[in-house]
């Protein structure tokens, strides 16, 4: 594992850093039975990487990233946590990488901050649990960073009667990684071990996608 606290979120450096390899937000793809994920890769492993391709931001990521300084120093009073700034944790795995929103000294806690819109910040409250389309997310950063003990989940909405949510996960912490009509419910240690299994697969796959494209 590698840790680089100097490369900057969102800068051309950062996105090529992570061209071609599976971070938090594309990890729950290792949970879905198609090629998409594969076909995604071999795309930007076998192409250079264009930064026109990561030009465009929303509200939504804009408005993240603006509150995003303050949300870390609240998540830090709450938990009296000092939380780093990093821009990339590369696994041992070259396929597994994180962008964690915080992270201590140490390495073995872990923070993932979001700034959502009113309804979704409200319903994350009222049902008091990381949403689901979060979890495989925050989980990847045990499958990165294999120092990790601790991992918080922060949504932050400073104009809400409740600014504040955060709730953390260890590697015995129970997750669904399934669906609300359909949920799988596991201990986060073990959903990092099935992660780590499908990128070894993926890896092979890959190599031999490429081989297949160079004969």
């Amino acid at each position: 594992m590698k840790i680089y606290h100097e490369l900057e979120q969102g800068s051309v450096e950062w996105f090529e850093m992570k061209h071609g390899k599976i971070g938090g937000t594309r990890s729950k793809q290792l949970f879905v039975k198609s090629d998409t994920l594969l076909i995604d890769l071999l795309a930007e492993i076998t192409e250079p990487y264009d930064e026109d391709q990561e030009s465009y931001k929303s509200d939504a990521m804009e408005n993240g990233t603006m509150l995003e300084p303050q949300a870390r120093i609240e998540l830090s009073k709450y938990t009296g946590i000092d939380f780093l700034t990093v821009g990339w944790i590369q696994s041992d795995n070259e396929l597994l990488g994180v962008s964690p929103d915080g992270i201590s000294n140490c390495a073995t806690i872990g923070a993932e901050i979001k700034c959502p819109e009113a309804k979704k910040h409200l319903r994350t409250c009222l049902k008091n649990e990381i949403p689901l389309d979060h979890i495989a997310q925050c989980v990847h950063n045990f499958a990165v960073n294999p120092k990790l003990e601790t991992f918080f989940f922060m949504s932050y909405r400073p104009e809400s009667v409740k600014p504040i949510f955060v709730k953390s996960l260890t590697r015995e912490s129970l997750v669904n990684i399934g669906t609300e009509a359909r949920p799988v419910i596991q201990p986060v240690g073990v959903v990092v071990d099935m992660i780590h299994k499908e990128a070894e697969l993926l890896q092979e796959k890959i190599k031999e996608s490429i081989n297949q494209l160079n004969f």
